[in-house]
């Protein structure tokens, strides 16, 4: 139990690794280009690291089922720790961009794999706690974030928002060294073709999200997708395995997952911005606003374990899109007229059901899977929540600058969400009750 908590302290520091990161790059970024210059090059420093952190995802779980969690997650924090010291000592916006990739090659598999072993090692109950935290960690990033980094750009140095990851990722690593791994895990060829395949695909259809005119790459990721498919179906060992698209179970709740994450997950990028442009309110205070999904968010994730187990996942996935749908209908109908405060109190209940419905997702996704393919069952699921996400805000960025004001942009960002959520009520009703062994599976444990 003692080298379990350690473990788990262990999960947590790659946690607050991620966001931290995430949080403080977006504070310190524009110190960092007028420094090495590059403008022209900005975005690059944060599209490299969301193309390499995704398209490994389903290869770290993949490699998770073959040799094991702790191996991996030990070489994603050490590669995450690498390119983070590299990118402090850049000289150039190119090598930024570069050791940038690097970065997000290790971070591709820190979340995926601190997941995975959750899964492991406690029980349907705890994991919904524990996911609890997690989301609060990520909550108190997003403040200490960008203080963080103003510190650091201030009175050091912008080199040292990468710097501070030294530390933090040693102790990651010495936490996971007590960490004794008892499933047996089976060796199997890779099928490097496929996810060569499968990879190139991905980041052109990503890169297209982020291109004025995407039509090329879109078209080129499409029928790379094609092939893939046509080159698996005669692959003895699938870079996918079949059974994981085959079983009803994961296939309607990684749909369910990916439309929900294209809807509202991703509008709360944007209630900033709407409040500091349309309602004149301070950055700090419009900020403020998303503490309520946090804090709705520790509310939802924290008795799904116990809920599950209590009602089968069908029916709180569709409590939990039908109220994300009610929610989206507050706010598309009176988003002018919501006070600060009622807003506020919205945003909680979404931040409950996206916490709710985010713990049913990995819990499902561990459950509905066979055990020797839980790593990459988990992967599968936290990617294409990451391509939904992206999907999705890239979306709503274009309508909202299609908008003839600011407040009408938004109004369609709410409609097009809202219309997606609808979606997502119906795919609820194809999701199971519960896996044959989900209670045996709690207890025993």
């Amino acid at each position: 139990m003692n080298k379990n908590k350690y473990v788990f302290i262990g999960l947590v520091i790659t946690t607050l690794i991620s966001a931290l990161d995430t949080n403080i790059m977006q504070t310190a970024s524009p110190t960092i280009v007028n420094q090495l210059g590059g403008l022209e090059l900005f975005s690059w420093i944060f599209v490299v690291y969301m193309l390499a952190s995704t398209i490994t995802v389903p290869l770290y779980g993949k490699l998770s089922d073959m040799y094991g969690r702790k191996k991996l997650l030990m070489i994603a924090v050490t590669l995450f720790t690498v390119g983070s010291i590299l990118c402090g000592l850049a000289n150039s916006m190119v090598t930024l961009i570069i050791f940038r990739g690097i970065q997000g090659l290790g971070a591709g598999g820190m979340i995926p794999l601190s997941m995975i072993i959750v899964g492991d090692l406690f029980t349907i109950e705890k994991r919904g706690k524990i996911q609890a935290v997690f989301s609060a960690i990520w909550a108190i990033s997003s403040i200490i974030g960008p203080i963080l980094g103003s510190f650091f750009v201030e009175a050091l140095t912008w080199r040292w928002i990468f710097f501070i990851n030294i530390p933090i990722g040693m102790a990651t690593v010495l936490c996971l060294l007590p960490y004794k791994e008892s499933a047996e895990y089976k060796k199997t060829h890779i099928d490097y073709k496929g996810f060569f395949l499968f990879g190139i695909s991905i980041t052109l259809l990503l890169l297209s999200t982020s291109l004025s005119n995407p039509f090329w790459y879109v078209f080129s990721g499409v029928i790379g997708l094609i092939l893939f498919v046509l080159v698996e179906r005669k692959e003895q060992h699938p870079f996918l395995p079949v059974t994981l698209l085959k079983n009803k179970g994961l296939q309607s709740t990684n749909l369910f997952m990916l439309i929900y994450c294209l809807s509202f997950y991703g509008t709360s990028n944007f209630i900033p911005l709407y409040l500091q442009e349309g309602s004149q309110m301070s950055i700090y205070k419009s900020g403020l606003i998303l503490l309520s999904i946090a804090l709705g968010w520790s509310f939802g994730s924290t008795p799904a374990g116990k809920w599950i187990i209590r009602f089968g996942y069908k029916v709180l996935f569709m409590i939990g899109s039908i109220v994300t749908t009610l929610s989206g209908l507050v706010l598309y109908l009176f988003i002018q007229n919501l006070s600060y405060t009622g807003l506020f109190i919205i945003l909680t209940v979404q931040g409950f059901c996206f916490g709710l419905l985010f713990a049913l997702g990995t819990i499902a996704s561990q459950e509905f899977a066979d055990s020797h393919l839980k790593g990459m069952s988990t992967s599968l699921q936290i990617f294409l929540r990451n391509i939904g996400t992206s999907v999705g805000v890239t979306i709503m960025g274009v309508i909202i600058n299609h908008g003839v004001t600011l407040a009408v942009g938004m109004k369609n960002v709410f409609l097009y969400a809202l219309i997606l959520s609808f979606i997502t009520i119906f795919l609820s009703f194809r999701i199971p009750e519960k896996t044959s062994a989900v209670g045996e599976t709690a207890l025993t444990k």
